[in-house]
């Protein structure tokens, strides 16, 4: 029944549009899609190298310097660093693991602040959160305070840091409605082109004869839709970029990171810090303390970002995680299966074709004469479906066709390992569904060579653990891992 109501509603939902006015739309699209990337790499923070000198230390939070040093947002890195800010200003108390079994510290309120100190509102938001879970005289363990990222309470924390870092001149706001009006104006440009071809297409023409030009429309309008989505989500969800005041302040506390980590503060435990010293707070922000992440990991890190020394020099690394069709496939796999399923949706819009014209399919018209307008409409919905295997199997196919034997190789730490239910885009029981049959990992290997690092995707035989020193040898295209060979380890913040 669905089917069949597919079918007869093809001509209302999907005309024939004009293919003048088509190409136009689609020369827009295409035009808006790269004013949009190029807006959106113009938008991102910049990262500016260490300052000379760090001079007099700025009185700025651990959280606000979480924040400067990683791209404009907040980590799980600079909670972190605020509980153990208060801990050496005399807020709270870290005690040792009770347990010798137990690597994580455990957490209690003190009274022992200087008199004067005043807390900032996400250090006070931090206090609470500790203090609401103290029911009994037994310190805390860790694991009690750890927050989801994607959860109202950090929202609230990040927004906190994030008004402390406006009301300091530290940065602003990303996307403003002047840095989208290009990509904004090609937009609505696309639209009207559009909108022209579905008015002044040719109505006489029969849906059978014309699915390719009213699949490329409708197409056509789901993209210009997902980019208005897109430009729209940059207008709405605030996202921030440092100032010029906040480039400088960055720059000097990227010094003090340097001289943080020929301290030796890297594998300090939270635990082991005295009142009044501060220092490994501002390390711990700046994701430098390995021993904090340890003891106290109260959240997960971003999935996007993570800093490495790989190479000689301490930068922050931007991670991808592609999502497209075939991504992970071995390129054999992708060239067999995208070829069948090709062939057999050809197969099979041949077929359907030929029954909506009554060229085949002729005993089912003379059992149901009465019912043939049924038929045909039922055929010439299967004939749009069958597009989707022959365009995605087309796609696969060729990906493994150009991986063919390709192969690169990296030699490096792995900064990040997440499942894909991790971080894809699509809600979360329809990612669980996707993935519930078969082990995959994605795995970001830095060699150094770049501050952007795009994700391969391996099975179970060849997945490495974050913070692993491996070499890893990849298909170009597909990211599919062919082989992963652990050489070493060490911790990644």
């Amino acid at each position: 029944m669905t089917i069949a109501l597919v079918g007869s509603s093809v001509a209302f939902v999907a005309p024939a549009h004009a293919v003048g006015w088509l190409w136009i739309a689609v020369a827009a699209t295409l035009g808006c899609i790269a004013l949009l990337v190029r807006a959106e790499r113009s938008a991102e923070p910049a990262r500016p190298d260490p300052a000379d000198s760090s001079g007099a230390l700025r009185t700025d939070t651990p959280a606000v310097v979480n924040m400067l040093t990683n791209d404009a947002t907040v980590t799980a890195a600079g909670y972190r660093a605020t509980v153990i800010d208060l801990a050496a200003r005399g807020w709270l108390r870290i005690l040792p693991p009770d347990d010798i079994d137990d690597e994580l510290a455990r957490v209690r309120p003190s009274a022992t602040a200087y008199e004067g100190d005043s807390l900032r509102p996400h250090e006070r938001l931090v206090l609470q959160h500790v203090m609401a879970r103290y029911t009994s005289d037994r310190a805390i363990p860790a694991r009690y305070l750890a927050v989801d990222i994607r959860g109202s309470w950090w929202k609230r924390f990040a927004g906190l840091v994030a008004d402390d870092a406006l009301d300091g001149g530290l940065v602003r706001r990303r996307w403003t409605t002047r840095a989208l009006l290009l990509p904004a104006g090609a937009w609505v440009v696309a639209a009207i082109a559009w909108l022209l071809a579905r008015s002044t297409g040719d109505v006489e023409v029969a849906v059978i004869d014309s699915v390719e030009r009213r699949i490329v429309g409708w197409a056509l309008f789901a993209v210009l839709v997902a980019v208005a989505v897109r430009i729209a989500r940059h207008l709405v969800v605030i996202t921030y970029t440092q100032t010029d005041k906040g480039l400088s302040a960055t720059s000097r506390w990227l010094a003090v990171r340097q001289r943080l980590a020929e301290a030796g503060f890297a594998d300090l435990a939270p635990s082991a810090i005295e009142v009044g010293d501060r220092r490994l707070a501002y390390a711990t922000a700046m994701c430098l303390a390995e021993g904090a992440d340890v003891e106290l990991p109260l959240a997960r890190e971003d999935h996007r970002r993570a800093w490495s020394s790989v190479g000689g020099r301490a930068r922050l690394v931007r991670v991808r995680y592609p999502i497209r069709p075939g991504y992970g496939l071995s390129p054999v796999a992708a060239l067999v299966g995208g070829a069948v399923a090709c062939f057999l949706g050809l197969a099979a819009r041949r077929w359907f074709a030929e029954v909506a014209r009554r060229d085949a399919f002729d005993w089912m018209y003379e059992q149901f004469p009465e019912q043939d307008w049924l038929i045909s409409d039922v055929a010439t919905a299967f004939v749009f479906l069958a597009w989707i295997p022959i365009l995605l199997g087309l796609w696969i196919a060729l990906e493994g066709a150009a991986d063919g034997l390709a192969t690169v190789e990296r030699t490096g730490i792995v900064i990040r390992a997440r499942r894909p239910v991790e971080v894809s885009p699509l809600p979360r029981r329809v990612r669980r569904w996707f993935d519930r049959d078969r082990f995959s990992l994605y795995i970001a290997v830095d060699d150094g060579s770049s501050d952007s690092v795009t994700a391969w995707r391996a099975g179970e035989r060849n997945a490495v653990p974050q913070g692993a020193n491996a070499t890893v040898r990849a298909s170009p295209v597909l990211g599919h891992v062919r082989r992963a060979t652990p050489v070493g380890h060490r911790i990644i913040s």
